[in-house]
């Protein structure tokens, strides 16, 4: 899905999930995000920016993976009450496999690289029934999941009471998903695009050469038309018709970010910034799952 050129995009614009629950197109990730910066970035993101949507994970510590059917009740309760909230709007699978209920950092691995604290005795269907029990006793609005890939989607569908909403994947210009995201249109699933700046770098990395943020055309494209090369990437993101998340706690980049409603990219900026990932391909988040 795409947005029309004559389709006005504002703050205020939400996007129509399946189930009939609206979800703003821009909100604000909090992923890496200092706990003791991410209060006053999200006040000043509601307070003055007019953001309605804030990501946040019980895995951040500035709000778990906790899978296990008995174990999705406790999370959700848990994270509603160090949030002071009766319910939240939307409420995801943060990964496609389960983690015990640990303490210790449930990324762990063992020798052979395996995650130590995988749970292999649950299935993604179980989990998902937790899931939509947390709807039917209004803890949650909607459902929905994130870093899963068609194959997986398909295995929630056969089983699903109430269908998955919402995938959140990492999503930019060097990997910009085109494959499932046409899966998603097809299922009507909407895409949230985490990562949608890819300014991550690995150890002995520049992030001047591994970020789209300074790839020389989308620097130009921004030159033409005066604008940042972040907004160019993020408005990329809402003419595809994904909803979007960058990450900050600077107030000045912050209200920059919001700024991406009064111009359009042309057909063809937009062309050259979806070739970008034939020459430049790279996935940041890959854990070993």
């Amino acid at each position: 899905m795409s947005i029309r050129h004559n389709e006005m995009l504002t703050m205020d614009s939400r996007i129509t999930l399946s189930d009939k629950n609206t979800m703003s197109r821009l909100g604000l990730g909090t992923w890496r995000s200092e706990p003791g910066k991410v209060q006053n970035i999200v006040k000043e993101a509601i307070l003055n920016c007019n953001y309605r949507h804030i990501d946040c994970a019980w895995l951040y510590k500035n709000e778990n993976e906790h899978h296990v059917p008995e174990d999705v009740q406790w999370a959700i309760r848990d994270s509603l009450k160090k949030l002071r909230l009766d319910y939240v709007d939307l409420y995801l699978i943060h990964w496609p496999i389960a983690f015990k209920n640990m303490t210790e950092n449930v990324w762990s691995q063992n020798e052979d690289k395996t995650v130590r604290y995988y749970a292999e005795d649950v299935t993604i269907a179980d989990t998902w029934k937790a899931m939509e029990n947390l709807v039917d006793l209004k803890l949650v609005r909607s459902i929905g999941l994130s870093n899963f890939k068609p194959l997986q989607i398909d295995e929630i569908l056969k089983i699903a009471r109430i269908k998955p909403v919402v995938n959140q994947v990492e999503l930019h210009p060097y990997l910009n998903q085109e494959e499932l995201r046409q899966y998603s249109k097809k299922e009507n699933i909407i895409l949230t695009s985490y990562c949608p700046l890819a300014n991550l770098k690995r150890p002995n990395e520049r992030e001047e050469d591994v970020s789209p943020l300074y790839n020389p055309i989308i620097e130009q494209i921004a030159k033409s038309i005066n604008r940042t090369t972040p907004q160019v990437i993020i408005r990329w993101h809402l003419q595809h018709g994904l909803t979007v998340i960058p990450k900050t706690v600077t107030p000045q980049r912050l209200y920059e970010n919001s700024q991406v409603f009064d111009f359009n990219l042309s057909d063809d900026q937009m062309h050259l910034i979806d070739q970008l990932e034939k020459t430049h391909h790279r996935r940041f988040v890959n854990p070993s799952i």
